[in-house]
């Protein structure tokens, strides 16, 4: 079984900012994502700009462009490894993670692990909502902004809130029709036949060709769950999340979580959240540690923080 002294999942900004902490600590660190380029969410919500860099050695600005930064400041450490293309699906007793590639399935132990796994969008039901022509906001903007295909031009839009503004901007930009915005499934509906046609709200009907539900984002914390890492529902930082001390381990020794998977959080935070986890994992010391608390409250968002600290791990709460 292959090991490592710390592995990190997710390779989007907390993952990214976690990674070069190991890395500069001298920490053996192996860095794995789903996908084929590291950068995450920076390649698809394209009017996310990083205005604050929090620490880490690049320009801020666009969000593919600080993508591409850091891509390259990654391949600068001889200590760093990246496994791309690369599924975490098991995380186990003793801190084994299960590995699937296309061609390639495989168990790693790391002496700490980090998940930065990110958020899902939220998908309300209601009638219609399996319809071809019906998406998540996430997977409209990346259909926009990764692949360049308009999945249509005339577009309803439900929901309200950030998410829904940050994907009406998107859709404005490629000169789309917003036809309707509604903001949640009462007496919502879609129709068509083999594909969206319509929405109906109350008696009125809107004809659309492509349908987002834009309802929010839920902090996606699975692995952590099933390493049994204690954890509950905590509708401020948007869903189920883990327990976590100050440097972001969970209830299970040598488990941290950073970023949206702790609770859906702002892009600043989530670089200095993921470098303080990195630096923990990689056993830093204690002024270095006390240096990126510090500078993960400066950026932090409160009612996070608040959420955060109502629920933070105490010793009432570790098992051990």
């Amino acid at each position: 079984m292959r090991t490592v002294d710390v592995a990190i999942v997710g390779a989007g900004p907390a993952g990214i900012s976690a990674a070069l902490a190991t890395a500069e600590t001298g920490a053996r660190t192996l860095l794995i994502d789903e996908n084929p380029a590291v950068g995450g969410h920076l390649h698809w919500r394209i009017s996310q700009t990083l205005t604050d860099n929090a620490g880490l050695p690049v320009a801020t600005g666009p969000g593919p462009q600080v993508a591409a930064e850091l891509e390259t400041l990654l391949a600068s450490f001889s200590n760093l490894t990246l496994s791309l293309n690369t599924v975490a699906w098991g995380l186990f007793e003793d801190r084994v993670l299960a590995l699937a590639s296309e061609d390639h399935a495989e168990e790693l132990q790391a002496d700490a692990i980090i998940l930065t796994t990110g958020s899902t969008d939220i998908a309300a039901p209601f009638p219609g909502w399996t319809l071809p022509g019906v998406l998540t906001a996430r997977a409209a903007q990346t259909f926009l902004h990764v692949h360049r295909v308009l999945p249509g031009h005339h577009w309803a839009i439900l929901g309200e809130g950030e998410d829904a503004d940050e994907l009406a901007g998107d859709l404005a930009r490629c000169g789309v029709e917003i036809v309707v915005r509604h903001g949640s499934v009462d007496n919502f509906r879609a129709s068509g036949t083999n594909r969206l046609a319509h929405v109906e709200i109350d008696d009125d009907v809107y004809e659309v060709d492509a349908l987002a539900i834009a309802m929010g984002r839920q902090p996606d914390a699975e692995l952590a769950f099933q390493a049994q890492a204690r954890g509950a529902f905590v509708r401020a930082l948007g869903g189920y999340t883990p327990f976590r001390d100050l440097n972001g381990q969970t209830s299970e020794v040598g488990v941290y979580v950073a970023g949206d998977a702790a609770g859906i959080a702002t892009l600043p935070e989530l670089v200095a959240e993921g470098q303080l986890a990195g630096k923990a994992a990689a056993g830093a010391s204690d002024a270095e540690l006390t240096r990126a608390q510090g500078l993960l409250n400066t950026v932090a968002n409160r009612p996070r923080r608040e959420a955060i600290e109502r629920s933070r791990l105490t010793d009432s709460l570790n098992p051990s």
